[in-house]
């Protein structure tokens, strides 16, 4: 009996112990599909956590990071200087500007999820490299819709 009651317990023990998936567990099995260095993938394992954590998926990530904070910052612009202002020639005051509001809206977006820049431009880096061939597709698929 004594046998039959610590084979329950210990079936309950591993049973509870086994890992939940995670939002971007596919995203981790690809780098590890492109066979990405053993240190970076662990990087990105700490970004990746972090994305879980902020409910976050790695995509959406980068989509908002790289083209929905463009056009926010744009349309922002637009409404506060109006449309001549980012069409003029020569014009190194939007350049400033625009800048300045990315350089903001960026560093929020990244304390919001908890990440250093450094894990940024990692993200970047392996995005390019290891995964826009498998998902550049499905980022332009929203880039297409983002300008509707």
């Amino acid at each position: 009996m004594r046998i039959f009651l610590f084979l329950i317990c210990f079936s309950v023990t591993i049973i509870s112990c086994k890992k939940e998936a995670q939002l971007n567990d596919g995203i981790h099995d690809d780098l590890v599909e492109t066979k990405l260095s053993k240190d970076s993938l662990q990087k990105m394992d700490v970004i990746l956590d972090k994305l879980n954590k902020k409910n976050t998926t790695f995509l959406d990530y980068y989509f908002h990071n790289y083209y929905e904070l463009e056009k926010e910052i744009n349309d922002e612009i637009r409404k506060s200087k109006g449309e001549d202002f980012i069409y003029q020639n020569e014009n190194d005051a939007y350049s400033q500007l625009f800048t300045k509001l990315a350089i903001q809206k960026g560093d929020q977006y990244l304390k919001s999820l908890g990440m250093t820049e450094e894990e940024e431009h990692l993200a970047l880096e392996v995005y390019i490299l290891h995964l826009k061939q498998k998902y550049g597709p499905t980022i332009d698929g929203r880039l297409q819709s983002l300008d509707k």
